[in-house]
């Protein structure tokens, strides 16, 4: 009776949904819990051995345009568990730590940048939310095109001397790649996260 009723107030927490104000303030007051600190390192250190080991870079013109990784499921993962605030912070960490872990020609702060707004835009999306196909993808789209395609083409143009219709054509093609992949890998960690007796405590408290 007692797991009934809990089972029904998490739900009815998770439904009745956060305005995007208090989504930011509520995962911001979460750095203060010793054990957001701790799942979000742990999620940070996942993102840094997907940034190492679990991408492919392809080259262009003799720069790495075409970087196929994964680092987007631990930061959706911690946007879904805490929020935009704690997301955005381990996108930017993985980008600066796994650029002094492996430096691949200059560090641009424009990519730490992007991945500040992948966590803020996939905490706004998914937390205290029960995100489904539509919204991930929705989700997942917009990333693709706002953050990765248009603002990732935009710091290659500033930075690496491309003119845009080259950035923006061999940016398309890995988003075109990515995109249905990240969507699916996305939907699919959530569904498996939410169902984890660990998790339904953290939304409790």
């Amino acid at each position: 009776m007692n797991n009934q009723k809990s089972k029904v107030s998490l739900q009815k927490g998770i439904t009745s949904s956060l305005s995007l104000k208090e989504k930011f303030t509520r995962s911001a007051a979460s750095l203060s819990r010793p054990l957001t600190l701790a799942v979000c390192a742990m999620l940070l250190s996942l993102c840094l051995i997907l940034s190492y080991f679990g991408n492919v870079s392809i080259t262009f013109l003799g720069t790495n345009v075409i970087k196929l990784s994964f680092t987007a499921l631990p930061i959706a993962v911690a946007a879904m568990l805490y929020g935009p605030v704690p997301a955005g912070v381990i996108g930017a960490l993985s980008d600066i730590i796994g650029f002094m872990l492996a430096p691949m020609g200059a560090y641009i702060p424009g990519f730490t940048i992007s991945m500040l707004l992948v966590g803020f835009i996939y905490g706004a999306a998914f937390y205290n939310e029960k995100p489904g196909i539509p919204r991930v993808a929705l989700t997942q789209l917009i990333v693709s095109i706002a953050i990765n395609e248009m603002l990732g083409s935009l710091w290659f143009v500033l930075f690496y001397g491309f003119t845009p219709s080259t950035a923006l054509s061999v940016r398309g093609i890995k988003e075109l790649i990515m995109y249905p992949i990240l969507t699916a890998l996305i939907f699919g960690m959530i569904q498996v996260t939410e169902r984890l007796p660990e998790v339904r405590r953290i939304r409790r408290e």
